[in-house]
């Protein structure tokens, strides 16, 4: 059987001392200086490496990105992009190639235009060699199922020109069918034309009342020729009770 612990060398066994309270920074000394200079040695770990990088990478000349070439369906799918792609390229020197945006009166001038600078070619280099600072914008006026206008500035230093287009569609693409100066602000509001309204069952000036002939000529007035206007009903009275 075993012995039980004697309990005199339990009673005699000296008690721990109680932990000191830190009353001051400077006693509790923390974190300390080895805790902090291997902070600032991760930090230096860190950021150097990317100082390094952000400044190689801002040095380096990243290499020049062309524009990617579009084809004409793209450039000519709605009205407003087709006529501002006209004017970009009228604006550089590119008569020809503009003239593939437009039929009709519109490209038979561009082409005009191209041959004179065949016959006089310095106007035409002149603005080829401005091409790169040609800033054009456009704004759509107006849109229907057959036709749209459009407006287009182009700015070259200090010139601006701004033209008014018509548009028609073909196919899936809007070619510019006419082209001419515009003087005013690109911005300019389109006119609102209010209409008077008519009383009901009013016929309009120049239409053909009900009734009418076939064959009938409608005057100025209103009526057709031949055709007198319904004479009033005659007054009729009543007699009075008793009568």
């Amino acid at each position: 059987m075993p012995a039980e612990p004697s309990t005199e060398s339990a009673a005699t066994a000296p008690l721990a001392e109680p932990a000191p309270v830190l009353r001051t920074e400077q006693e509790v000394n923390s974190p300390s200086p080895l805790t902090l200079g291997l902070l600032g040695v991760i930090f230096l770990g860190t950021f150097l490496p990317w100082a390094a990088a952000k400044i190689a990478c801002n040095v380096r000349e990243a290499p020049v990105r062309q524009p990617p070439e579009l084809a004409l369906d793209v450039l000519a799918r709605q009205p407003k992009d087709a006529a501002l792609e006209l004017q970009q390229r009228a604006a550089a020197g590119r008569f020809r190639e503009a003239a593939e945006l437009a039929k009709g009166d519109a490209a038979k001038e561009l082409l005009e235009a191209d041959a004179r600078c065949q016959t006089d070619p310095k106007p035409c280099e002149a603005l080829r060699a401005q091409a790169d600072k040609v800033a054009t914008r456009a704004v759509l006026v107006g849109r229907g199922a057959t036709n749209a206008e459009a407006r287009a500035e182009s700015q070259v230093g200090g010139q601006v020109e701004r033209y008014v287009m018509r548009l028609e569609p073909e196919g899936s693409r809007w070619y510019v069918v006419s082209r001419k100066p515009y003087a005013e602000p690109l911005n300019t509001p389109v006119p609102v034309i209010q209409l008077t309204p008519m009383p009901p069952g009013a016929v309009p000036p120049g239409a053909m009342p009900p009734g009418a002939p076939p064959n009938a000529i409608v005057s100025p007035h209103g009526l057709p020729h031949g055709l007198a206007a319904p004479a009033a009903p005659a007054p009729t009275s009543t007699p009075a009770p008793g009568k």
